[in-house]
């Protein structure tokens, strides 16, 4: 049984090592990680609260319909027969009256108990009341414009989820990018480290006298180091990895590639650091989600200043009821409970008067408003100074860029030279192992720096609500 699995096993290592690897630029994968995250979902499914909430306030104003019916057991119910029982004289103008009543030799309170004679039927009873608003003080047009800012808090939230993961998809990108340039340059590192090893080695085994045992060991030394670097480079570039197949919605161990593994500093347009900040206050999503709890706010107030006030409405009312047993008098003014047929329309007024909870909901809403355009005023300077601080850093990044270009043409100088030069026995081990150590740290810090600077891009469009990286142009 294991060898079996173990087979099975090795079939399907196999063909996922022959499954054609998925090629994916930096669009398309911000594209997948939209359609497949549960963060977006999750921000989706609030949006689509909203919509509901939505939906419900722009139909307020149709009718309602309430149906209530019964369908019940009913014993029978007699007519009582009734006769002219003496006569009544009125005292204060003298007149007389016949006085109705029962008819002698009728049992009144049979009526009402029930014997093994008595007959059961069915009562089917019926009401319905369609109610159409006509006059609401404002309080439809009012719901409708807090549900309509709601949609817009759900919009700017899904907007927030999609900010955020694309942060998060660039810097597991360039950490791949990253990885692979560091993997390039150190295993590059460690060519050199052989060959002038080898070389070393070469020359104690002719005892030529130019290089020492001494020499052998700072070489390996060093060596040690590097490798060392490169196994923690590797570990880095698996989890960079491993991060952008969970991104791309791919299972462990899928074959993936990159459009391009080359580092390279994205493009922006040259702004002033106010104009970051103007467009935060245009596009942010946080700050449209501010404002739009203003609104929303603003709505609720006048939705309770409104409920002082009655609601007019257009009732349209129909009664049905059929008790099988019950005996259906001919006098259209009596009353039975048990048959009848009734409808009409009426113009009626709902007015709730209880001031105290009405002024504590009123008092509540405009607190409520307060706080929310002290919450707006507090995120706009919040944001004001995080723009500005994330400005600063895209800047100071992008003039490191032009220092860490010059210094590792400059270590790469060095390092030529001392290379030649170490053929030649001109230059000792340690010379050369500087040149070489200081070439290798000055690629890897610009390679970081380009690092850095595209994250900071990255944290910055995220700040203010727009993509700031866009094709360079072709005169660049």
């Amino acid at each position: 049984m294991i060898r079996l699995l173990a087979a099975v096993a090795m079939v399907l290592a196999a063909g996922a090592a022959r499954a054609e690897p998925v090629r994916l630029t930096l669009d398309e994968l911000l594209q997948r990680v939209e359609e497949t995250s549960p963060v977006m979902e999750i921000a989706r499914a609030k949006l689509a609260d909203y919509q509901a909430q939505f939906d419900r306030a722009y139909y307020a104003w149709t009718p309602s319909l309430r149906v209530d019916s019964i369908l019940a057991p009913l014993p029978e119910r007699k007519a009582l027969r009734t006769c002219i029982v003496g006569i009544y004289t009125d005292p204060s103008t003298g007149g007389a009256l016949d006085e109705v009543g029962a008819c002698p030799g009728q049992d009144v309170e049979a009526d009402e108990r029930i014997t093994a004679d008595t007959e059961i039927g069915i009562l089917t009873r019926t009401t319905a009341r369609l109610t159409f608003p006509i006059y609401t003080f404002g309080r439809v047009e009012h719901g409708l414009e807090a549900a309509r800012a709601g949609l817009e808090v759900g919009q700017g939230g899904l907007d927030v989820a999609r900010g955020m993961l694309h942060y998060r998809v660039k810097q597991a990108w360039y950490g791949a990018q990253l990885a692979a340039s560091a993997l390039d340059i150190l295993q590059d590192g460690r060519k050199r480290f052989r060959e002038a090893k080898a070389g070393i080695e070469k020359e104690l085994d002719r005892e030529s006298g130019r290089f020492t045992s001494n020499d052998l060991r700072k070489l390996i030394v060093e060596e040690a180091d590097l490798e060392s670097s490169l196994l923690e480079t590797e570990a880095l570039e698996a989890v960079a990895w491993s991060g952008l197949r969970i991104a791309a919605g791919l299972p462990p161990g899928a074959a993936i590639q990159l459009d391009s593994l080359d580092l390279e500093p994205v493009h922006v347009e040259a702004r002033a650091a106010e104009a970051y900040v103007e467009m935060a206050i245009d596009a942010r999503p946080e700050l449209r989600m501010a404002r739009a709890g203003i609104e929303a706010r603003a709505a609720l107030v006048d939705l309770a200043e409104a409920e002082f006030l009655p609601n007019i409405a257009l009732v349209g009312a129909f009664g049905y009821a059929k008790g099988t047993p019950a005996y259906d008098p001919p006098d259209p003014f009596a009353n039975d409970n048990y048959n009848y047929l009734s409808w009409g329309v009426v113009i009626g007024l709902d007015w709730r008067i209880d001031f105290a909870t009405l002024t504590s909901s009123l008092g509540r809403a405009r607190a409520a408003l307060s706080k929310q355009r002290a919450e707006h005023d507090a995120l706009m300077q919040e944001v004001r100074l995080k723009v500005l601080e994330q400005v600063g850093t895209m800047q100071r990044r992008a003039r490191e860029l032009d220092v860490r270009e010059l210094a590792m043409k400059a270590a790469k100088g060095w390092l030529v030279s001392n290379t030649l030069n170490f053929g030649l026995g001109l230059v000792s081990t340690d010379e050369l192992l500087k040149s070489l150590v200081a070439y290798s740290k000055a690629r890897l810090t610009y390679y970081r720096t380009i690092y850095e600077y595209n994250l900071a891009v990255a944290r910055l469009s995220q700040s203010v609500g727009t993509e700031l990286a866009v094709p360079a142009p072709e005169d660049e």
